[in-house]
């Protein structure tokens, strides 16, 4: 269990575990959730990844008030099996629930500063395959969600995509996000950090979304320099640049701690280009400087993790990782997934933060 002290009262706990089979799911779960009541910790959002064969496990989850996002791995019964689950809970401070007319489930709290959201398994009216429209329908629900617990798309910090067979469409999500961002004024204070992954889920739909979202209670504008910022990559160049709308990371002050949350990092070098095609080794490698650069540039390393997802084009690219892992021994939940690009084998987000 890591903890991230919000105030001198309220506290984030994350959870990670991995499983193998039903039943450990089912141990590790009950385990977990165990945990947090001995925190007297309150679950305030759990991303889920796993296959819909374990629907028996996982329902008592989706039936619970947090939000739950939940992706499917490319292939069921792939070796080695990758699963896993993250939760987040909160102690010291009531926590309220809200569910939209469609379904999306949300969890808002606070510390003495700041108000907090989580949104997850946010899903968009359209049932078309028009990709362009999709991820309108889906944004746009996506702030409808926001406004129905007093935030608005300009608070959010974090965002997640799951879009299913995205290598077909990417184009088109990402012009779509940025006319969004554009109509929202989104690039005139944040950009949120995000992933963009491929992975089906459940609902059989074209994206799942989640966001994060933060606003101050003194007025305080998200991307004020004290409170949340945007964050460069010291080994490679902004997102924006070759037409993808997110951050590589940001940060996030609160009054006894402070967090970065890292986009989706792959092997991609300063110009945008992927690099070390067909070679799992060495797109680890970068990806691991590249996420210790933007730790380090902020007085932070790898034993400062809270939470991070692995993301393999194959299930036993995961061996890469495991090697590395070994030595660092770092909180994840592992994903059999499709990177946002054919030629892109492996991807990790990361959230680190320090107590003060």
């Amino acid at each position: 269990m890591k903890k991230i002290s919000l105030d001198k009262t309220v506290t984030e706990f994350h959870k990670s575990i991995t499983f193998n089979t039903p039943k450990d799911a089912y141990i590790q779960i009950v385990e977990a959730l165990r945990e947090f009541w001995g925190m007297n910790a309150e679950v305030v959002s759990a991303e889920v990844f796993a296959p819909w064969s374990f629907g028996e496990v996982i329902a008592p989850l989706t039936n619970a008030n947090f939000p739950l996002n939940w992706i499917c791995p490319l292939q069921d019964n792939a070796k080695p099996f990758l699963a896993g689950i993250h939760f987040v809970g909160v102690s010291g401070t009531k926590v309220k629930f809200l569910k939209s007319k469609h379904g999306a489930k949300a969890s808002v709290y606070e510390d003495s500063s700041n108000i907090y959201c989580r949104t997850f398994g946010v899903l968009g009216a359209a049932n078309n395959d028009d990709g362009y429209v999709h991820t309108h329908s889906n944004l746009d629900e996506l702030e409808s969600v926001l406004k129905m617990c007093g935030f608005e798309y300009t608070d959010v910090v974090r965002t997640w995509f799951y879009n299913d067979d995205i290598l077909a469409w990417y184009p088109d999500f990402n012009k779509a996000r940025t006319e969004f961002y554009a109509q929202r004024k989104i690039f005139d204070g944040l950009l949120p950090a995000s992933t963009g992954i491929g992975s089906p889920n459940p609902s059989g739909k074209k994206i799942t979304s989640g966001a994060f979202a933060i606003k101050s209670k003194f007025g305080k504008i998200a991307g004020a320099k004290d409170f949340v910022c945007e964050l460069p990559s010291p080994l490679q160049g902004g997102a924006t640049e070759y037409g993808s709308s997110f951050s590589r990371a940001v940060e996030i002050t609160s009054e006894s701690s402070k967090r970065i949350m890292i986009s989706g990092t792959a092997s991609i070098a300063p110009d945008g280009k992927t690099v070390h095609l067909g070679d799992i080794q060495k797109q680890v490698e970068l990806t691991i400087a590249v996420i210790e650069g933007i730790l380090k540039s902020r007085g932070m390393n790898f034993s400062d993790t809270v939470n991070a997802v692995v993301y393999c084009l194959r299930p036993e690219y995961f061996a890469e990782f495991e090697k590395w892992n070994k030595q660092n021994d770092i909180p994840f939940c592992p994903s059999y997934s499709i990177v946002c690009r054919g030629d892109l084998l492996f991807e990790i987000e990361l959230e680190a933060a320090k107590n003060s």
